[in-house]
C-alpha cells in the first residue's frame, strides 16, 4: 500500500465512544507517522481530542441526526480535502455518506447491510464480547495494522491542570481524601439507585474522605438531589467542562459511577473506577486486566438487555450499597 499523507477518522456522539477511539489513533499514527489524521466528532467530545499529539486538525460536525441539508453542506467541504484513506467506526448513514465524500480510496467500514456500499474495504465481525478499545482495531486490519492496545489517553490542557490545582488549594483537599461519585447516566437504565450512592458517600465521609459529585449538561437536579440525600448539599459543585472534569478526576482517588461517559474520562487520566453495571455488559466497557478497574453486578436473568428505559429498574435495585462498600474495600485504593 502507498504511504497515505492524509487519513479521516470518523466517530460522532458519545464522549466514551471518542475516548475509547484514541489507542486505535496512536497506533494507526505510529504506523503511518508521516501521515496527517484527521477526526470528525461532534462539538461535545471534541474537547477531549484537544492537544492529542496524534491529530492534525479535529474537523466538527454541528448538524442534529436527520439534518439532511446540513450534511450535504458538511460533504461539500469534506470533498475538498481529498484523502488518502477514511476510517468510519460508527458506520450510520451520515458517517458512511462522509466516508464517500472524503474521496478516499481505502474507504473502511463495518459490513452492514446497505451502507456497505460506501466503503472499499469491510470488516464482517463486531466484537461486541471484548472491551471497546480493541474493537476499534478491527476496522485497521485491511490497512495492515495488526497491534492492539488497550490504554486510552486524554491530554489535560494546563488551563484544565491549573484550575484543578486551584480548586484543591482552595478547599484545602489532598488528593488521596477525594473521591468522586457520578451518579447520573444519560439513560435511566443504567442510572443505580440516588439513596444507594447517598449511603456510599456517607460511608466515605465517614473515613474521612473528601466527596465530589461531578455531573454534566442536564444533571444538575438530579445530582442536588443526591447530595440533599447525603445531608450536604455544598457538595455540588458548579459544572465543568469536560477537560476540567479530565484533570479533576485525574487527582482523585477513585470514581464510583454508572456506566458512561465521566467513567471513560477516569479511566483515560488514570484514575481508578468502580462502575456499577445493569443493562450493560462490564466485559465491554472495562479495561481488561487491570485490577484498577472493578465493577459491581447484580446476577438475574435479564443482564445484557441493553435497554435505555426500564421502569422496574430490577437490575439496578439488585445491587446494595453494601456490595459496592465491600468492592471499594476489595479494591484496596483507598488510603
Amino acid at each position: 500500500m502507498q504511504t497515505p499523507r492524509r487519513i479521516l477518522l470518523i466517530q460522532l456522539r458519545a464522549i466514551g465512544d471518542v475516548i475509547l477511539t484514541t489507542p486505535a489513533l496512536r497506533v494507526l499514527k505510529r504506523h503511518f507517522p508521516d501521515a496527517d489524521i484527521d477526526f470528525i466528532t461532534t462539538p461535545a467530545p471534541a474537547e477531549i481530542l484537544a492537544g492529542n499529539p496524534n491529530l492534525h486538525e479535529i474537523i466538527l460536525y454541528p448538524y442534529r441526526a436527520n439534518d439532511f441539508a446540513g450534511l450535504l453542506k458538511f460533504c461539500v467541504k469534506l470533498y475538498r480535502n481529498k484523502y488518502d484513506i477514511s476510517v468510519d467506526y460508527l458506520g450510520t448513514t451520515a458517517t458512511a455518506v462522509m466516508s464517500l465524500a472524503s474521496r478516499a480510496p481505502r474507504r473502511v467500514g463495518y459490513r452492514l447491510r446497505f451502507r456497505r456500499c460506501f466503503y472499499t474495504h469491510h470488516e464482517q465481525n463486531y466484537r461486541g464480547d471484548v472491551y471497546n478499545a480493541l474493537t476499534k482495531f478491527s476496522l485497521l486490519k485491511p490497512l495492515g495494522i495488526s497491534e492492539e492496545e488497550t490504554d486510552t489517553e486524554i491530554f489535560v490542557t494546563p488551563e484544565a491542570a491549573e484550575w484543578a490545582d486551584q480548586l484543591f488549594d482552595l478547599m484545602g483537599w489532598k488528593d488521596e481524601e477525594v473521591i468522586a461519585l457520578s451518579p447520573a447516566a444519560k439513560r435511566q437504565a443504567r442510572q443505580w439507585l440516588p439513596e444507594r450512592f447517598a449511603e456510599v458517600a456517607r460511608w466515605l465521609m465517614s473515613r474521612g474522605h473528601r466527596i465530589v459529585l461531578t455531573w454534566g449538561p442536564g444533571e444538575r437536579d438530579y445530582v442536588a438531589g443526591v447530595a440533599r440525600l447525603i445531608g450536604s448539599p455544598d457538595l455540588l459543585f458548579p459544572q465543568t467542562t469536560l477537560m476540567q472534569l479530565a484533570a479533576l478526576l485525574q487527582r482523585c482517588r477513585l470514581l464510583v459511577c454508572n456506566c458512561g461517559g465521566t467513567k471513560h474520562v477516569a479511566v483515560a487520566v488514570g484514575t481508578p473506577t468502580l462502575t456499577i453495571h445493569g443493562p450493560t455488559d462490564p466485559r465491554v466497557w472495562t479495561p481488561q486486566g487491570d485490577a484498577r478497574h472493578a465493577y459491581v453486578r447484580a446476577e438475574l436473568d435479564c443482564l445484557d438487555c441493553g435497554k435505555r428505559e426500564c421502569e422496574p429498574l430490577k437490575c439496578m435495585a439488585a445491587v446494595s450499597a453494601e456490595q459496592v462498600i465491600q468492592k471499594i474495600l476489595e479494591m484496596g485504593v483507598l488510603a
